[in-house]
């Protein structure tokens, strides 16, 4: 499902959601609006996957650390326009994300970016060249795949806000959505005092 509090926003399905699911007098932060509801991370409203949330403000710090340390594998499976060079595994293009402005690729003023690429199969359809792959963010700016795609060329397929009306056009008649997919999440855990790892995939 898509995440409600993309870009800042407050309310909707998915944060309606945990407060049925989860009572406040047990699970006060899913009802704390300060702390994003629990909420990790964000995904793109267009786009689809899985979702990180904390049950307790313990588990949210503790999480929020191994987010900005780089501990939280965050995989997905993307389709592009055009074919993806098999030899480009990556993307380190500096973004820059101004209030209210859709994201940017910037030489200057940016922030560090990089985006792995893993080429899965090349594909044609009535005529035209896509890509389907396999993508891990090593940082998680807002749109970084979507932008980091769309600057040399290959925009996601069904992107409304990084291609063209006319590819959105002809996108639009097959994919009703943003082919972005985060399959897979991963996160460190401790059970009965044991480190591990916690593998979730979708």
């Amino acid at each position: 499902g898509a995440y409600d509090l993309e870009e800042g926003a407050i309310g909707g399905s998915l944060s309606t959601f945990l407060h049925e699911l989860l009572p406040q007098r047990r699970w006060p932060i899913v009802h704390d609006r300060a702390h994003r509801c629990g909420f990790l991370h964000r995904l793109d409203v267009p786009s689809s996957g899985l979702i990180l949330a904390a049950k307790t403000y313990e588990a949210f710090y503790d999480l929020q650390f191994h987010l900005q340390v780089g501990t939280v594998p965050r995989e997905y499976i993307v389709m592009v326009r055009g074919w993806w060079p098999p030899a480009r595994t990556e993307v380190d293009a500096p973004l820059r994300c101004p209030e209210g402005l859709p994201t940017e690729a910037a030489r200057r003023g940016g922030r560090p970016s990089l985006t792995r690429v893993k080429l899965l199969v090349h594909g044609r359809r009535a005529g035209e060249a896509f890509s389907l792959l396999a993508i891990q963010i090593a940082t998680g700016r807002r749109h970084q795949i979507r932008v980091h795609m769309a600057h040399p060329g290959h925009p996601v397929v069904t992107d409304g806000k990084y291609s063209t009306e006319a590819t959105l056009c002809t996108d639009s008649q097959w994919c009703v959505s943003n082919f972005l997919h985060r399959y897979r999440l991963a996160f460190p855990t401790q059970q009965r005092g044991r480190e591990g790892f916690h593998n979730v995939t979708c």
